[in-house]
């Protein structure tokens, strides 16, 4: 899946630039007011000639602008263009637009190594998605040599500003001991903290803890609650856990029924477990 490259926001101020100490120009203003109001020719037109003068927030504006097709024809090249410019002068939304272009080759040859030199200058200015992104490109060796140990230190970076899949990738780290001493009680620290912000795989993460009693005392019925969590959001593991609890009453009473509906839901997701299971239970 493609992730999200950013928009506009109305929060977007020098704060996002890295200390240039440029001012804001009404007219760019103007612009992001346009452009929440959808009015992308006039986002256009207030941008143009700023970004022709090197304001480096018109340039990101532009590169959203053609990145996206809005007030202007869908023009990667030129997205590509004003991302770089606006990159070069430290602005870590362009910084990390740019690293996902690289990353997934759209609009330009992919390239891994670019694609993590910039979410590294977008990291180094504390943003927690490029600090996320960083990590898990030292996590899994993507565009650099694997090295789990800045893989944890680029997730702790963006966990505590409150990201939750880096707060779920280190309570793994945590849970497993990879990349990090293990250590239980800051597993569940930090996957209880991504769990109660709605994260999917870290619901499934805790639930398991609870269910086999990693680093805390077993407790069946918190696990299903952590499952069904999960799996009410369509995470297929944590629908297949879920029915493995129904089918053999952990946590609770013994309940084909409730078994039977979530492996059909993890089976249509293509869980293999789940298929093997209802072939075994119809059968």
């Amino acid at each position: 899946m493609l992730a999200p490259r950013r928009s506009i926001s109305r929060e977007y101020s020098e704060s996002r630039q890295g200390g240039h100490g440029q001012d804001i120009a009404p007219s760019y203003e103007e612009g992001v007011a346009a452009y929440a109001r959808r009015a992308y020719d006039e986002a256009f037109q207030c941008w143009s000639l700023l970004a022709e003068q090197g304001d480096v927030n018109a340039q990101y504006g532009l590169g959203v602008l053609f990145d996206r097709g809005e007030g202007v024809a869908r023009d990667l090249n030129q997205a590509l263009n004003w991302y770089q410019q606006a990159a070069n002068q430290g602005v870590a939304d362009a910084q990390y637009n740019l690293a996902l272009l690289y990353s997934e080759g759209i609009g330009v040859k992919a390239s891994l190594s670019q694609a993590v030199r910039w979410f590294r200058k977008a990291a180094e200015q504390g943003d927690a998605q490029a600090q996320y992104r960083l990590g898990r490109c030292y996590d899994q060796g993507i565009g650099l040599a694997r090295n789990q140990e800045q893989g944890a230190n680029w997730y702790q970076r963006a966990a505590e500003q409150g990201h939750a899949p880096a707060r779920n990738c280190l309570g793994d780290m945590y849970r497993t001991g990879e990349g990090v001493e293990q250590d239980f009680n800051k597993a569940i620290y930090w996957l209880t903290l991504a769990a109660h912000q709605g994260h999917g795989y870290a619901q499934v993460n805790l639930g398991y803890m609870y269910d086999q009693g990693q680093g805390i005392t077993a407790n069946p019925a918190e696990a299903i609650n952590w499952y069904r969590e999960a799996a009410l959001h369509g995470d297929p593991m944590a629908q297949y856990n879920l029915a493995e609890m129904f089918r053999v009453g952990r946590g609770g009473p013994v309940d084909e029924k409730q078994a039977i509906r979530w492996y059909r839901k993890a089976a249509a997701q293509g869980h293999p477990g789940a298929v093997k299971r209802l072939k075994q239970i119809v059968a």
